[in-house]
């Protein structure tokens, strides 16, 4: 297995953690080859933290689905290029 890159991010409450979590995530899904995805780790402190984590990317990715556009399609167009 080849070597990865690991970013924190540390922050208050209230501060946008989740939001760039989630941006950061569908960054690497939109961008990575093939099941790359399945090497995507995101680690929170909470079981609720990890549960708002991955109702957000769920719900950004059945609004881009669905041809909506977003403020989270807005900033993947833009760190992304797509």
């Amino acid at each position: 297995m080849g070597t990865g890159t690991i970013t924190k991010y540390s922050a208050s409450a209230g501060s946008g953690k989740t939001f760039e979590l989630t941006a950061r995530y569908l960054q690497k899904l939109f961008t990575s080859q093939g099941q790359a995805y399945k090497r995507i780790l995101a680690v929170t402190f909470t079981n609720k933290a990890a549960a708002e984590m991955k109702y957000k990317i769920i719900y950004h990715l059945f609004r881009i689905s669905k041809g909506e556009e977003t403020s989270m399609l807005m900033r993947l167009v833009k760190d992304t290029g797509l």
